[in-house]
């Protein structure tokens, strides 16, 4: 599939059981999953990658990225990465890009809302325990939970005549160790043109 070509994408969190995301009494925005470990895997199209975690290492193709205190830090297909968080949000590089998120509880429905730039995108991403809808780094998402799984659809050059694309995302039971920042800035990196553009 060629970058102007249609983006074919259904994002799958096809997370091995029940998925959910819900709030913690402190605020703190949780990935709820049952079932086995295994890889991270993003499908978009003909395309994929799959991504290990293993500890403070995210691994896969062209993609390395190690915990350095509250931030990733790394490469991704050849672009820089250095995303961290603090209350409230995440900062700092993707390749040019620069980073500067809000990350929101949502009230009062349950789940995250991520408000601001991702790689120098403007973003508006609202994760929540049935849908996942908004932009992030340059894609724009429609999912909804279907078969224990978010499943949907991706266009990720907004602005264009592009078609949307389904795309599939796997998250194994690993990302359950990573606090709402790291998951958050997991996320918005996933989901961004960055990893399957």
């Amino acid at each position: 599939m060629t970058q102007t070509g249609v983006r074919r994408c259904g994002v799958a969190l096809g997370l091995m059981g029940a998925v959910g995301l819900t709030l913690a009494p402190a605020a703190q925005a949780q990935v709820s999953v049952t079932g086995g470990g295994g890889p991270i895997r993003l499908e978009a199209g003909e395309q994929s990658v799959a991504l290990s975690l293993d500890g403070d290492t995210l691994r896969g193709p062209g993609i390395e990225l190690r915990q350095r205190g509250a931030a990733w830090v790394g490469q991704v297909r050849g672009s820089d990465v250095d995303v961290g968080w603090s209350s409230g949000g995440l900062r700092g590089r993707v390749g040019d890009g620069t980073v500067a998120l809000q990350v929101l509880e949502r009230t009062p429905e349950p789940g995250l809302r991520l408000e601001g730039d991702f790689a120098s995108h403007p973003s508006s991403l609202i994760v929540a325990p049935f849908a996942i809808a908004g932009a992030v780094g340059g894609c724009d998402y429609t999912l909804s939970v279907t078969g224990g799984r978010y499943a949907g659809w991706r266009t990720c050059q907004p602005g264009t005549t592009l078609q949307p694309g389904p795309v599939s995302l796997t998250l194994p039971e690993e990302v359950l160790a990573l606090d709402t920042g790291e998951k958050a800035a997991l996320l918005a990196l996933l989901l961004s043109e960055e990893v399957l553009p």
